[in-house]
């Protein structure tokens, strides 16, 4: 008996999800309440329920959701990070655990999920090469930081003798690799990985939507800094705010100009930057800016 109410639960988990991608909310908390009645002890039915409700704006609603997700599942990442969203806590970064859950979740179908959210990052990036006047002449080596399935890399393919890839999902990194622009790829987490790259051995580093993932970028920066050339250009978007850093009921950080600009001094020039909004996400559009920075 308890067998059969957790396959039932699972099917309703299924056409939750189904549900959710594509947009119909209301239907989507329908189908798993109906998991979490079949099987109120899976915490991934609550967390199913939690974001369709965060996805409604019925903020008090989702929260209670997440906590009964928390009860049955304390040490997950995912549902303390969202409480804290929720909650309006700021934490320095994203858990790892939830970043791959997130970005596994939607790597079969990230690009046209993108697609659907009008997403603008990759091509703000590019806006910001064609105002720095560059050739499409395969000259610079490149990093793509957080490269997912290669979305954000290929307006660069034109300027690269060199194109690496570095990404937490293994999911994205199986899409980036069938994508076939890429010359390596590096499976872990950005600060982990840039440590480990050799001292100036980029021309220019790329950052679509990854920082939205990273709150306190001090550290991110440096290293960053290290892995370019004299004179490079570190290349990202974020999501604006007012004040440092925050975490957003979204789940994502915002990032204010002068914070950014702050933990740029002595590392960078800032050279460029262009307003404009990087997706529209339940009606509403995302203010963001996409950076140019130099090295010193």
């Amino acid at each position: 008996m308890q067998h059969d109410l957790a396959m039932q639960a699972t099917l309703w988990e299924q056409r939750g999800i189904h549900a959710r991608d594509a947009g119909r909310h209301a239907e989507a908390e329908g189908h798993f309440a109906r998991a979490v009645q079949q099987a109120p002890d899976r915490p991934i039915s609550w967390l199913g329920l939690a974001l369709s409700q965060i996805d409604q704006q019925r903020v008090s609603e989702a929260i209670a959701s997440l906590y009964r997700a928390r009860d049955l599942s304390p040490q997950s990442g995912v549902v303390n990070h969202l409480l804290d969203s929720l909650n309006g806590r700021t934490s320095k970064r994203a858990p790892e655990n939830y970043v791959v859950w997130l970005f596994n979740t939607y790597a079969a179908d990230f690009d046209n999920h993108l697609a659907r959210l009008a997403y603008q990052g990759p091509d703000m990036l590019r806006q910001l090469a064609v105002r720095a006047g560059w050739h499409e002449d395969r000259s610079r080596a490149i990093l793509d930081l957080g490269c997912g399935t290669g979305l954000s890399g290929l307006p660069f393919v034109p300027h690269a003798s060199r194109l690496d890839g570095i990404d937490l999902s293994p999911g994205m990194l199986n899409q980036a690799r069938r994508r076939g622009i890429y010359d390596d790829l590096h499976h872990g987490e950005a600060h982990a990985v840039l440590g480990t790259i050799p001292k100036a051995a980029y021309d220019v580093v790329i950052a679509a939507d990854t920082l939205i993932y990273i709150g306190d970028v001090t550290e991110l920066f440096r290293l960053v800094a290290a892995s370019l050339k004299p004179g490079g250009s570190f290349l990202f978007t974020v999501e604006t705010g007012e004040h440092g850093f925050t975490l957003a009921k979204s789940g994502r950080y915002n990032q204010a100009d002068a914070y950014l600009r702050d933990c740029a001094r002595g590392l960078f020039d800032c050279t460029d930057s262009i307003d404009g909004t990087i997706r529209v996400e339940a009606g509403q559009f995302t203010p963001a800016r996409a950076y140019r920075l130099t090295r010193t």
